[in-house]
């Protein structure tokens, strides 16, 4: 007798831990989500800089990048 109430304490508090899981799971998914609506939306970036001499390793890299070149 004793041996099944614990292990009824055992299983309600697991349930109770489950369930609080779940919600604040679900209040931190939401948060995020309204979080992200909220923000403005870019309309568009444009990047003014001048070319540099880079070194041999950056300039090969800068070189076989498939982004276009006009930003």
């Amino acid at each position: 007798m004793k041996r099944r109430i614990r292990l009824m304490a055992l299983g309600i508090a697991i349930a109770v831990n489950g369930a609080a899981l779940v919600a604040v799971n679900a209040s931190m998914v939401d948060g995020a989500v309204r979080e992200l609506l909220s923000q403005p939306q870019p309309g568009r970036v444009v990047i003014v800089a001048k070319r540099q001499d880079l070194p041999a390793n950056q300039a090969v890299a800068s070189q076989n990048c498939p982004a276009p070149r006009a930003l």
